[in-house]
């Protein structure tokens, strides 16, 4: 790996039409799976805009001016509380240790118009589950079932950061 590379950092922006097209249409696996399960037959497209639409902020994840994902917050029905989500493209599983560093930064930076960030993670996607723990996600121990699969609460409050073991 040549240390320019190495140096590369993701950035935000705000994303264009083609750019969440595009994170749609290249969207990793463990991200289609999920949605398929909430959604069964409704195209990625789809449920990726209505997030936009329904989201007080949202941004684009670039890497060299190269759309890798789409997040955003939409607010919860308590005051000070919003439901994060995040949908990235394949690439962003060739570049786990950038994401996951730049994720506390980019969910720190939510929490000043959100303190808490309350989400729902599918226990199917380990990928997801270990991200949300590895970025100060306190999951309850309780399983619910919403559409095919089975869901863990999980909340971040502001300022708090801790890594718990795995609750089975």
């Amino acid at each position: 790996m040549s240390r320019a590379k190495y140096a590369t950092k993701l950035t935000l922006g705000i994303p264009s039409i083609e750019d969440i097209e595009s994170v749609a249409v290249n969207i990793r696996e463990s991200d289609r799976i999920d949605m398929e399960g909430l959604h069964p037959g409704k195209p990625a497209e789809d449920i990726i805009m209505e997030d936009v639409q329904h989201s007080r902020v949202v941004y684009g994840l670039y890497l060299d001016g190269v759309i890798h994902g789409v997040f955003g917050v939409m607010p919860a029905g308590r005051r000070g509380t919003g439901i994060p989500w995040v949908v990235g493209t394949g690439e962003v599983d060739k570049i786990p240790l950038l994401f996951a560093r730049a994720s506390r930064s980019f969910l720190n930076m939510l929490q000043k118009s959100f303190p808490v960030l309350d989400t729902l993670v599918c226990s199917r996607n380990k990928k997801s589950v270990f991200w949300h723990r590895w970025c100060g996600f306190k999951f309850k121990n309780e399983k619910v079932k919403i559409g095919r699969d089975y869901y863990y609460r999980a909340v971040r409050r502001s300022g708090i950061i801790s890594i718990e073991k795995e609750s089975r």
